[in-house]
């Protein structure tokens, strides 16, 4: 084992509306939380997993952890998270209790995760220090100011990020520590390494790896469950 897992949940879930914070959104029956939680138990290199979560759900957050097959022991916590992601995911580096020389930041929105792609990302990782999954971006992307189109970007050399996104322990923590000395947000983990001059390698992402955002996404999850249950069968 060397691969520690910090899950960032802190978010309020505002656009998901009345069903709530999206880590106790039930998909297929299971809270989003406990589901991929048990997809990372499936990785044999996960050695423990912190999810960081709302303070005002940590009893629910527990009570999902608690329903999860465990059966080689991994450390499972559930810990309050700050007002930030940043600030989550660095509360989440604090709570680690093993020295596992890997950690993974994953977006428990991200529901569909599966082992596959955890074990390519970390794959790279130890090869390099630090991975992300991305995939190519379809669509033709613009700058809009004020209504009308600044500027066009040749979407050959874009991409879109997934997570998890995997580091050493010692790059993402310095990161971390680097941008909270400067004061620095970023929309994510590898923005923060990339300002510590570390190159980061990019591992072919997966298209089902999507983000629960907003209500009408359970739809095209559940039906991606259904699809994915008979192709993997």
């Amino acid at each position: 084992m060397d691969l520690a897992v910090i899950l960032a949940g802190a978010g309020e879930g505002r656009r998901m509306g009345a069903l709530g914070p999206k880590l106790l959104i039930e998909i297929s029956g299971r809270p989003a939380l406990a589901r991929v939680v048990e997809t990372f138990l499936d990785v044999t290199a996960v050695g423990e997993i912190v999810a960081v979560v709302p303070a005002a759900l940590l009893p629910d957050a527990q009570r999902a952890l608690a329903t999860v097959a465990n059966p080689r022991g991994v450390t499972l916590v559930a810990t309050p998270g700050g007002a930030e992601r940043q600030e989550s995911v660095w509360l989440g580096l604090q709570t680690l209790t093993s020295d596992l020389p890997y950690v993974a930041v994953h977006d428990v929105a991200r529901v569909l995760v599966r082992p596959a792609l955890i074990e390519r990302v970390l794959a790279a990782a130890r090869a390099t220090g630090a991975a992300i999954p991305t995939l190519p971006i379809r669509d033709s992307v613009k700058e809009v100011v004020d209504g009308r189109i600044a500027h066009s970007f040749p979407r050959e050399r874009l991409s879109a990020a997934q997570t998890p996104q995997i580091f050493t322990r010692d790059i993402l923590t310095r990161a971390h520590a680097r941008a909270r000395e400067r004061e620095e947000i970023a929309t994510d983990d590898a923005a923060l390494v990339e300002s510590l001059g570390v190159a980061i390698a990019a591992v072919p992402g997966d298209p089902s790896n999507l983000k629960l955002t907003f209500p009408g996404d359970l739809v095209v999850f559940e039906a991606l469950i259904q699809f994915l249950s008979k192709t993997e069968a």
